[in-house]
């Protein structure tokens, strides 16, 4: 969920699209290989933008008992020897090219389990995927337009506000020194080698819409949205600060404490009708490395919550939201100038700008081709 800060979004959206206007939801398919070669196929690329099903024996598709081949189009297929980056070129790249330049976009994957939206999305060491292509893209693009830490500060109305160099150098002060800041998730530590490797070098993006008389900084935050209640990934829990306990002896012991649950956040709209989490950790992050690694720890919570709990994954929807927040620098090009501070379902009426016409969408519907997937996959 790219997500620009800067100016504000038009209050709604054009009653006539121009004739040049595209559709601004394209939706995409990505078709993941058989997971063993005797698995039958129940999905075949017809053509750049069309696949056709074909029902499997023993399945009846009308009241005759007779199999129906259905065809379904897309903007784009792609097929099982697609390559990560060939997917970035198409779905996402566009999208950080409009957050660069001022505008919103929201991508996601869709499917099955199994049908490849954890690969689609997140990928692995040298074949890394749609998320950590865009931070790497969004970092390659304003590297030395970065301001240092706390200049740009996110306040609880969905909002950025401008402090003084001397008022963010001394808030960097008081979080070096631990001194009356409240505690966030550390973003110093030395990146994982597995995320530093997502990317090959001959593989990175960059975009020339970057303003070289602005200063940027990018702020994070992942959120889990599970049965219509909305949890921070970031947010450290009542269990994240209990701590081990000696008893004197070889092994710790842990405290006999009850575990309270996590507090839902609210949805709100804010001054120019955005939907927004309220109350969500956002951490300020310095390279892709940093931002990917506040994703995977949001991932572990997660993974344990859903252990502890006994969640079905297709109830729950995480969303990783990367906001880019672009001041102009005063005439001298050293620091940025003091601006006006900018003040149905959760999952769809968090997106209803995006389905409104504000920004663009990319939706990569995967499916797994395998037989015994395909009454879901017809679904889908």
């Amino acid at each position: 969920y790219f997500y620009r800060k800067g100016k504000p979004p038009r209050r709604h959206p054009p009653k006539k699209p121009s004739s040049n206007q595209t559709d601004p939801v394209g939706v995409y398919c990505r078709v993941r290989p058989l997971g063993a070669e005797d698995e039958e196929c129940c999905i075949e690329v017809i053509s750049s933008t069309t696949i056709q099903m074909h029902t499997p024996e023993g399945f009846k598709t009308n009241r005759n008992g007779e199999y129906k081949e259905t065809q379904y189009s897309f903007k784009k297929v792609f097929g099982v020897s697609v390559s990560q980056m060939e997917l970035f070129e198409h779905v996402a790249k566009p999208l950080v090219d409009d957050l660069i330049r001022g505008k919103n976009g929201l991508l996601f994957t869709y499917g099955v389990t199994g049908s490849g939206k954890t690969f689609t999305m997140t990928g692995s060491p040298g074949q890394g995927g749609l998320l950590p292509r865009s931070l790497d893209m969004i970092f390659n693009s304003i590297g030395p337009y970065q301001a240092k830490r706390y200049v740009f500060k996110t306040d609880e109305k969905n909002s950025i506000e401008i402090q003084t160099e001397v008022d963010a150098l001394l808030e960097r002060q008081r979080r070096d020194n631990n001194l009356s800041v409240p505690k966030t998730p550390s973003t110093r530590l030395k990146a994982d080698p597995e995320i530093a490797d997502m990317i090959k070098p001959e593989e990175t993006s960059k975009s020339d819409g970057v303003d070289d008389d602005s200063s940027y900084s990018v702020f994070v935050s992942y959120v889990e949205i599970y049965n219509n209640y909305i949890y921070d990934l970031l947010e450290e829990t009542q269990e994240d600060a209990i701590k081990p306990k000696w008893n004197g002896g070889g092994t710790p012991v842990r405290q006999n404490t009850e575990l309270i649950p996590p507090q839902s956040k609210i949805l709100r709209e804010d001054q120019n009708h955005i939907m927004y989490v309220a109350g969500c950790l956002e951490v300020e992050v310095k390279s892709a490395e940093e931002a990917f690694q506040v994703f995977w720890r949001g991932q572990k919570k997660r993974k344990v919550a859903n252990t502890r709990l006994n969640r079905e994954s297709s109830r729950s929807h995480s969303v990783f939201i990367i906001k880019l927040a672009q001041a102009p620098l005063d005439a001298d090009g050293d620091n940025v100038l003091q601006m006006v501070p900018y003040r149905d379902s959760k999952i769809t009426h968090l997106f209803k700008n995006y389905f409104d016409g504000e920004g663009k969408v990319r939706m990569v519907v995967c499916v797994n081709p395998k037989t015994d997937d395909y009454e879901e996959t017809l679904v889908t």
